[in-house]
């Protein structure tokens, strides 16, 4: 495992750190991939989400606690449970100038409502039965029945509606929000340029500019971090790499509990995967206390479901696999797949598993493949470039995958991701898992007004998933985030937003 970081210590031992000539109103974030695109009403992967929420504002913004901070609103009434209604701050424009008014936030719902659109919020709204301007500044929102978690729904960025209809393709590729950024250039693999918005209505950010470097390779990351041309780097550094960051006296290392959830994702339509014996079989194949020591150097906790244990509901009471091949042989047995040849090459099955071409993952992916065939199970590795392989997952081109999910706050997320209905474009069951039981318990969970009975809903929720295995629980991840010390006023979020980059500011030396 440590073969890796040799020749990256070489080349940073001869590359030096050259002086920061970045100017002090700048900042320059270090990313892996592109966006795949910033209309927030789309959004899904996490720089995506994360970059979009600097350009748009929502009715409501949270904070790095969860708590809901009133924004484009400048207060609302909840007069009954199925009422919320919303008074708008005055004077607020789009980045063109074009003011905003209640009309383009009610477009904005009732756009992800069509199904045309294809807007992965599609399940989440199911519960919004209408949406309407009553006055210049003021939108009633009437649900078909209580929605609990409805208030976290509205910190998706508002878009303009005359723009959006005139030119749909024409806003994706240069959205225009009213955020306390504005997009100023977007080259695709290269980087994306965002300026202050000067005219903000509630905030004026510290930082001109923030310039988002989109740089695939680990160690032209690294380079980068130690020259001094990338002052920020978020969870976009392989763990065996921070102790020689470390010993940097311009960079800072900070390291947080997160709300990300790591998990092996199957396509419970496949002929073998559907199988449970075969999942659980899996699950105790993996030796995931051996990844999280040697390949995230302990920078991680072992995950019991979705939900990690900030988060309201979680419950670490249900079933676990833990590393045990024998158990896994004896299941496949059971299951009808009998090793051919007894401790002869001859897998059981193959199966194909796709990850992105980060050096992590594919570290990762050929660990995962070495304790899969341990019990006979052929794992055929593809690897793919951030955009390509992303696509496929949410096309539903996949047998296996791993993937994180972040911006996780809410226990209503297991909706999103395992409620029948949410199969995609309308959510994120992209392994088709049904489950009339666990449909029935999602949809209490959304409407129950007592948070002690929320709390046995869902944790009744993630009981059956642990036995049903949807997903293969990973890990959560720890927040690691490599800075310039000149930086002040950064706030880690456990979900990974960039918000706070609004009151970020520079020092002009150490």
């Amino acid at each position: 495992m440590r073969g890796f970081l040799v020749p990256i210590l070489l080349l940073l031992t001869f590359a030096g750190c050259s002086s920061n000539s970045i100017p002090n109103d700048t900042l320059v974030v270090g990313i892996e991939s592109n966006p795949t695109q910033l209309d927030p009403r789309l959004a899904t992967d996490a720089y995506s989400v994360r970059i979009s929420h600097l350009l748009f504002d929502g009715l409501l913004r949270f904070n790095e606690k969860g708590e809901a901070i009133p924004w484009i609103a400048k207060n609302w009434l909840n007069p009954d449970p199925l009422t919320y209604i919303f008074t708008l701050r005055s004077s607020i424009s789009f980045h063109d100038g074009t003011p905003l008014t209640a009309s383009d936030v009610v477009y904005t719902f009732e756009s992800m409502k069509d199904p045309q659109l294809r807007s992965p919020n599609l399940a989440t709204l199911e519960a919004l039965d209408s949406v309407t301007a009553t006055h210049a500044n003021t939108v009633v929102f009437r649900l078909k029945e209580p929605y609990i978690p409805f208030l976290h729904l509205l910190d998706i960025g508002i878009v303009p509606q005359r723009q959006v209809e005139q030119d749909p393709q024409g806003f994706r590729k240069n959205p225009i929000g009213t955020g306390p950024f504005q997009l100023d250039a977007w080259k695709v693999d290269d980087a994306l340029v965002l300026t202050a918005n000067l005219h903000h209505f509630l905030i004026s950010p510290h930082l001109k500019k923030v310039i988002f470097k989109i740089i695939p390779n680990d160690t032209t990351r690294l380079l980068e971090l130690r020259k001094g041309s990338v002052e920020f780097v978020q969870n976009a550094v392989s763990p065996d790499l921070l102790p020689f960051l470390s010993r940097s006296k311009r960079l800072e290392i900070i390291e947080t509990e997160g709300t990300s959830y790591s998990y092996l994702g199957m396509n419970l339509q496949d002929s073998v995967l559907k199988n449970l014996q075969v999942r659980q079989a899996m699950a105790y194949a993996l030796n995931r206390e051996e990844i999280v020591q040697y390949l995230l150097e302990n920078k991680a906790e072992l995950a019991a479901g979705p939900l990690a244990p900030p988060i309201f509901g979680h419950t670490d009471s249900v079933e676990k696999f833990f590393h045990d091949p024998e158990k896994a042989k004896a299941l496949l047995d059971e299951a009808g797949y009998e090793d051919p040849d007894g401790e002869g090459p001859l897998p059981r099955f193959s199966l194909s598993y796709k990850t992105t071409d980060n050096p992590l993952r594919k570290r990762i992916a050929e660990v995962l493949k070495l304790q899969l065939a341990s019990v006979g199970i052929e794992l055929q590795v593809r690897t793919y470039e951030w955009g390509t392989f992303f696509s496929d997952i949410q096309k539903g081109n996949f047998q296996l995958f791993t993937l994180t999910w972040v911006g996780i706050s809410e226990p209503d997320i297991l909706y999103y991701l395992f409620h029948s209905k949410s199969a995609p474009p309308q959510g994120a069951n992209r392994g088709h898992y049904q489950n009339v039981e666990v449909d029935a318990l999602l949809e209490e969970g959304r409407r129950t007004l007592d948070p002690e009975e929320r709390k046995k809903i869902y944790r009744e929720v993630q009981k059956i998933l642990a036995e049903d295995l949807p997903y293969i629980s990973l890990w959560y991840p720890h927040t690691l985030i490599v800075m310039d010390k000149r930086i002040r006023g950064f706030i880690p979020y456990p979900n990974g937003a960039f918000d706070s980059f609004i009151q970020v500011h520079k020092e002009t030396a150490l």
